[in-house]
């Protein structure tokens, strides 16, 4: 079940049964709560990716703490059997049915790495069941602005844009090289780390029927992923969250300023900033760093959600 490239890592795989009825599988790697005393971390990816990709971030995390990876439905690990793509409020639900049973399995709540999409999704998992982990860090949530917010036109445009342009979005390869090249040659991602690129064909292709490789989520799927990115009452929960400490995760926000000539996704880097101020959370801006930051600076990135995750800790043994 987990793909070639990862399977010497030592994951192991559980099947955790949602209110629907649909088994979703995770992938988890690292000490034990009982063993480390750390509590676990949820990684969640960014829509058209799957959290085994992100090699470093698991790798540095899971030396002293276990990772817990979860793929959204129809993506990676949880692609199969997936013709259309799921609500978000259904989303929403599997990321906190996923927290409350490691809470319920360490008797604490987990800790979380979120980049992109799935940060937005673990808000509105928050907005409907209440706080749900211990800390949190997201990696340039896509969070759209709502209402009269400067903007929001802006940014539902550019949303639908994309969700277009997903379904004319190549799926098929004949090997996974050929899938890695893209990232190799096209100078939006040159400050990928080498073996991204890799990392990334193994983690989203499957093989296809009729020989090669295809997306495990496909065009039309990831176009609804896209659409369905609304932001009903997130904006009204950070605001209410930053007058009520506690009410959500206190949360790293971390976004990068494009490298010089780099005009891609501009709009995830932009709003970070402005959500970070809306909650009262943390903020670090990286420089020469895009949206596919977990694979750029992996080794920061996990360092400073070590630090982050560790702080109340050593608060409490200073008390």
């Amino acid at each position: 079940m987990i793909p070639d490239a990862f399977a010497d890592a030592g994951f192991t795989v559980e099947r955790l049964v949602m209110d629907d009825g649909v088994a979703l599988t995770l992938a988890r790697i690292g000490p034990r709560y009982a063993e480390s005393g750390r509590r676990p971390v949820i990684l969640g990816h960014g829509v058209g990716f799957a959290t085994l990709a992100y090699r470093g971030l698991w790798q540095t995390l899971s030396r002293d703490r276990e990772v817990v990876a979860v793929d959204l439905r129809g993506h990676g690990l949880n692609a199969a059997g997936i013709d259309a793509t799921p609500p978000q409020a259904r989303l929403a639900a599997d990321q906190a049915a996923i927290a409350r049973h490691l809470a319920a399995e360490t008797g604490t709540p987990p800790d979380a790495v979120f980049h992109s999409y799935s940060g937005v999704l673990s808000l509105h998992a928050e907005q409907a069941e209440g706080r749900l982990y211990h800390r949190r860090v997201f990696m340039e949530p896509p969070l759209i602005p709502a209402g009269e917010m400067e903007g929001a036109t802006e940014a539902a445009a550019g949303r639908d844009f994309m969700a277009e342009r997903m379904k004319r979005r190549r799926d098929r390869f004949a090997s996974l090289e050929d899938f890695a090249r893209i990232f190799r040659e096209r100078p939006e991602f040159a400050w990928m780390e080498p073996g991204a690129p890799d990392d990334l064909a193994a983690a989203v292709l499957v093989p296809a029927e009729e020989g090669g490789f295809r997306l495990a989520c496909a065009p039309a799927v990831e176009s609804g992923f896209y659409s369905g990115n609304t932001p009903e009452g997130l904006w009204d929960l950070l605001a209410r969250a930053k007058r009520a400490p506690g009410l959500v995760a206190p949360s790293l926000m971390i976004a990068g300023r494009r490298p010089t000539g780099i005009t891609a996704d501009p709009f995830t880097a932009a709003i970070t900033p402005v959500a970070a101020r809306a909650g009262g959370f943390d903020l670090l801006q990286l420089a020469d760093i895009t949206h596919m930051l977990p694979m750029e600076r992996s080794a920061f990135i996990a360092a400073a959600a070590t630090a982050f995750f560790d702080e109340p800790a050593r608060e409490e043994s200073a008390t």
